[in-house]
């Protein structure tokens, strides 16, 4: 097992991109870093189509999503699948099996259901931003998202040398090879992470 990147790994290894190796020292410079990264590591989460799974019990038939949920994957009891309805079908459909979602981004998501129940809930998540230098980026391989930092960088800079786009094509061919990995592993569903 291999230790994963953290901040600090993500910045040295864009500098060695970016500037010969040196870190800039300015805490302007360095939130600008950590933003692209971060973005980074938004854009190859995505990419990988990245999930999460969480045990949630709904009371008077409701339950909050986590805070980092973005969208359902997969909504199940044991083997038993449930099928997502709008609000609007909520009267109109069988009883059993469905469930709905109500909420917003800023006030947060709920998963609905006519009958209270402990559910196994995959979703896609937004991936909490890396702050400190010690905080481990969850990308398998973190040279995808430095690939995608250093594009971001080179274009805000009108890409001088103009290598902002082999950048990202070096992002999107890292993330094609972790997804062929994984699907030739897995028999590809999507990388999950253990919530």
């Amino acid at each position: 097992m291999y230790a994963k990147s953290t901040l600090a790994d993500l910045r040295q290894s864009l500098a060695d991109r970016h500037d010969s190796g040196v870190v800039p020292t300015e805490a302007d410079e360095l939130n600008t870093w950590a933003r692209i990264i971060n973005r980074g590591v938004e854009y190859c989460a995505d990419k990988l189509e990245l999930k999460k799974e969480v045990s949630l019990t709904t009371s008077s038939g409701t339950i909050a999503l986590p805070t980092d949920f973005l969208s359902i994957n997969r909504v199940f009891i044991d083997d038993q699948e449930y099928t997502q309805i709008s609000q609007d079908e909520k009267g109109l459909q069988s009883q059993d099996y469905v469930y709905w979602i109500t909420g917003n981004h800023t006030d947060g998501f709920y998963l609905n259901s006519y009958y209270d129940n402990t559910f196994t809930v995959k979703y896609a998540f937004k991936p909490a931003p890396l702050v400190n230098t010690t905080d481990k980026c969850i990308i398998p391989d973190p040279e995808a998202v430095v690939a995608y930092a250093y594009s971001m960088l080179r274009k805000s800079e009108t890409d001088p040398i103009g290598d902002a786009q082999e950048a990202m094509i070096e992002c999107n061919a890292r993330l094609m090879e972790l997804q062929s990995t994984n699907l030739n592993n897995n028999s590809f569903t999507g990388f999950s992470i253990d919530g």
